[in-house]
């Protein structure tokens, strides 16, 4: 009998145990747990990052179709003006070479004149020159100097007494005038020595005074010299 009760005991102690161990075992769990809460969380991770993805992809064709609307748009507005700038060009080439033409029509005709150049004419050579372009006027006055006889070079004095016109095509002409007969220079740089303004007046001052010219009255006819004719 008492050899049973011992042994109930002992069953009794062993099953509360086993009980204890078992409803202990839940504090091994939160690990588990938070495994799960991980893996739970992952999805949403991965579905916002799926929708990042989508907004991308969305937004890419977005920018692509806006590009692809943009382009021909400025293309052909680029089209049209380069067009239009070639035209102008053009345009101005053809306006270019008539000058050119022209002013080498005129210097051919007053090349065969005889008769003494008018206020006309001068006007009317100042009026081709400046119609030329800047980059064919060096050119044009050389022309014109080395076809035009002594008898028609006043004509280039309209564009000779214009100081707003360029300095070296002035010293062009002037350094022409130098190699004309007496009758032309002197009273030619007579009439420049009277504006200091002038680019051509310090090389005309120091001319006359080395030849004794600049003490003379001016105005002053010596064999045969006439008076320079009015510019304009």
């Amino acid at each position: 009998m008492g050899l049973i009760l011992a042994v109930a005991a002992v069953l009794v102690f062993l099953t509360f145990f086993r009980t204890e161990e078992n409803t202990a075992a839940p504090d091994a769990v939160p690990p588990v747990l938070s495994k799960t809460a991980r893996v739970q969380r992952a999805p949403d991770a991965v579905r916002r990052s799926g929708r990042a993805r989508e907004a991308k992809r969305l937004k890419k064709p977005a920018l692509a179709e806006k590009g692809g609307r943009k382009t021909p748009e400025a293309g052909q507005p680029a089209a049209v003006v380069k067009e239009e700038k070639t035209e102008a060009v053009r345009a101005t080439d053809r306006a270019a070479e008539k000058a050119v033409e022209a002013w080498e029509t005129l210097v051919d005709q007053m090349a065969e004149m005889t008769d003494a150049p008018t206020r006309e004419r001068r006007a009317s050579v100042k009026e081709a020159f400046d119609k030329l372009g800047k980059a064919y006027q060096m050119d044009a006055i050389q022309t014109a100097l080395n076809l035009l006889p002594d008898e028609q070079f006043t004509s280039l004095y309209g564009i000779l007494f214009d100081k707003q016109e360029n300095p070296e095509v002035l010293e062009e002409i002037f350094n022409d005038a130098l190699n004309r007969p007496e009758e032309i220079k002197v009273p030619l740089m007579k009439e420049l020595a009277k504006d200091k303004t002038h680019p051509m007046f310090f090389e005309s001052a120091r001319i006359l005074d080395a030849t004794g010219e600049l003490d003379k009255t001016d105005g002053e006819e010596e064999d045969g010299a006439e008076a320079v004719p009015p510019a304009q």
